[in-house]
């Protein structure tokens, strides 16, 4: 199954380019071209990730991404925009987010999200195995006797 990414973008031609790109890599992506979109009509929808524009018309992207936190806390989430101010980087610090400073070739962001599932499927795995989710095998067979 492959991975659902959140595309929040406002630029119609930049928002088709990059749902192009990650559809190509196998990526199954939700576009929304607005940050109404996504707080007010997708609400209880998750995903894989998410690639958030700080700059959308209708809503500042810091407050779409506080209220897909609040909905996910462990989702990952990559921050685009052109002007990276400190208040973006204070914010991405203070949240665990990454920048991705526009413009940006598609292989970057291909990689980055690749990355960062792969971080985050890691932790999952983890997070599951220390709260006893998840046996080992040894368990699981020592159980079965």
């Amino acid at each position: 199954m492959s991975a659902r990414i959140l595309l929040v973008e406002d630029e119609l031609l930049v928002a088709l380019s990059i749902r192009e790109a990650l559809s190509e890599a196998g990526f199954d992506v939700d576009c929304a071209y607005l940050g109404n979109t996504v707080i007010e009509e997708r609400p209880g929808v998750e995903w894989d990730a998410a690639l958030v524009d700080m700059a959308l018309p209708d809503r500042n992207g810091a407050a779409v991404v506080r209220h897909l936190l609040n909905q996910q806390p462990l989702l990952p989430v990559i921050l685009t925009t052109g002007l990276e101010t400190p208040e973006t980087r204070r914010f991405a610090s203070d949240h665990e987010l990454t920048i991705l400073p526009k413009p940006f070739d598609d292989a970057t962001l291909v990689q980055l999200l690749r990355s960062m599932l792969v971080r985050e499927s890691h932790a999952t795995s983890r997070a599951q195995v220390a709260a006893g989710v998840v046996r080992s095998s040894s368990s699981a067979s020592s159980s079965a006797a």
